[in-house]
């Protein structure tokens, strides 16, 4: 989970997001002795440990909160893009052209999973397919297809684009100045230009054929809504994303992870002590009491923060819990 990357650190790596280093627990030279076989320098320990603790916490946190879990992953499995029945060539033209995606959703922590794009040009070569945040112009991906002229070619994709309790427009084009495809509507036969090509693909997704001129940027004020796909087609999911909510939390899971990680390191120096250099020096008893002491600090941070932590109750992918009841007494 990258939004736990440097939430903690060590003397001489990166700037600890939290402020906590783990050397007011155990100092980097002290780490340095237990550098054995498994790793080349401490620096490499102390990051494996750390990611270890980091599932340790993530762990834990769903294994509280499952009940709280709708269980049910994917909220929608959908395709926009569909070939037409006749092979109809559209022209080339000086434009990027494709699909827009919007989500619509300002309650819950959701997540576009893209598992693939299907191509179908008449065309022959290597080309790209952007992903676009066309609320900001920015190109989130670069995803290279290779088109076979008149074949529908599919592209394995399988990313990750995160909504988290807001809306996202996310789109996939490719320049076509010089490159001619065949029709491909957004929902199939007899979808409507209605609403600049708007269509609703579900409860949480709408979906246009969009196009704009190649060197303008990609916002809502230079896109306009298109006939069709330019021959591409997406497969998508729309999943309930329990990481980002979990990465909301971060700043709660600084210290937990802390001492998790102190204690995992001293585990390894207890376990593997008969590996090491016979001129380190491993006192086993004081260290097995620090591994117990470790243990229960984490133990005490987590339940403290366990204890506080609420969940959404949107209903969408959390469970819906009434925070009042009424209660009527008969005279």
């Amino acid at each position: 989970m990258a939004c736990f990357d440097n939430i903690i650190s060590y003397k001489g790596g990166c700037t600890s997001a939290s402020g906590l280093l783990l050397d007011n627990l155990i100092p980097i030279r002290e780490v340095e002795k237990y550098v054995g076989d498994d790793y080349s320098t401490a620096a490499e320990l102390i990051e494996d440990k750390i990611d270890f603790a980091v599932s340790n916490v993530k762990n834990e946190i769903i294994t509280k909160f499952k009940d709280a879990y709708i269980p049910r992953t994917i909220l929608e499995n959908k395709r926009a893009g569909f070939i037409a029945e006749t092979q109809t060539e559209k022209a080339a033209a000086a434009q990027y052209r494709g699909i827009e995606l919007r989500v619509c959703n300002n309650e819950s922590y959701l997540s576009l999973y893209v598992s693939s794009i299907d191509t179908y040009l008449n065309y022959t070569g290597a080309l790209n397919v952007l992903v676009i945040d066309t609320m900001t112009g920015e190109t989130l991906d670069t995803i290279a297809v290779t088109s076979v002229a008149g074949e529908v070619v599919t592209t394995y994709v399988d990313k990750t684009y995160n909504a988290e309790k807001r809306k996202r427009r996310i789109a996939f084009v490719y320049d076509c100045t010089s490159i001619p495809n065949y029709l491909t509507s957004l929902i199939g036969e007899g979808c409507t230009t209605c609403n600049g090509g708007l269509y609703n693909l579900n409860d949480w997704i709408t979906g246009r054929a969009i196009k704009y001129d190649t060197g303008s940027t990609p916002i809502l004020a230079n896109i306009s809504g298109h006939q069709d796909t330019a021959g591409l087609s997406i497969n998508f999911s729309l999943m309930c994303d329990q990481e980002s909510w979990l990465c909301s939390q971060r700043n709660l899971l600084a210290m937990p992870l802390l001492y998790r990680t102190a204690e995992l390191i001293l585990e390894y120096a207890y376990f593997n002590s008969d590996r090491f250099n016979s001129k380190t020096s491993i006192r086993k008893d004081e260290i097995k009491e620090r591994i117990g002491l470790y243990h229960s600090d984490y133990k005490s941070h987590m339940e403290a923060i366990l204890h506080n932590i609420n969940t959404p109750m949107d209903g969408i992918c959390f469970t819906c819990k009434p925070r009042s009841k009424s209660i009527t007494t008969l005279p």
